[in-house]
């Protein structure tokens, strides 16, 4: 085992500029993966970020059920009010939760006597909305302005 050794750093040195040439290869290599890597998870913890701070938030909570009827939004798969109450219990008493948000989604139907469409609806309490979503804001236009 110790001629081994002993044959690879002759080799080693003999070939000086085949080793530096590959060793510089092999860092540069290095770094770039590491470059790539850094850069990438930057691109998608900010990606993360833009849609729990702008639309979702980082946790949601709903009834049993709900998810699997997402599509009609049914209002009869919202929370009862014993639940809410606990939910907001536990919620509350929780000291690493900055802030939450309750919502109801529903779906609706929207007419103009000539023309039907359907609609998903969001009803939320602004003040709370707010808090939970910190970049809400930055996606709501003041009247008058259009982009």
């Amino acid at each position: 085992m110790h001629n081994i050794f002993k044959l690879a750093a002759r080799n080693l040195r003999r070939y000086m500029r085949r080793t530096l040439l590959t060793s510089t290869l092999i860092t540069l290599g290095v770094v770039a993966v590491l470059l790539f890597v850094s850069i990438s998870g930057s691109f998608k913890a900010l990606m993360i970020s833009q849609i729990t701070d702008s639309m979702m938030g980082h946790l949601q909570i709903h009834r049993k059920g709900y998810l699997a009827s997402i599509d009609s939004l049914p209002l009869n798969r919202n929370l009862q009010g014993e639940q809410i109450a606990k939910i907001q219990e536990h919620l509350n008493g929780n000291q690493a939760i900055e802030a939450y948000s309750m919502r109801i989604k529903l779906g609706a139907m929207f007419s103009n006597f000539k023309e039907t469409t359907n609609i998903r609806l969001t009803a939320v309490n602004p003040e709370q909305e707010v808090q939970t979503v910190p970049m809400l804001m930055d996606r709501i236009l003041a009247g008058g302005q259009s982009r």
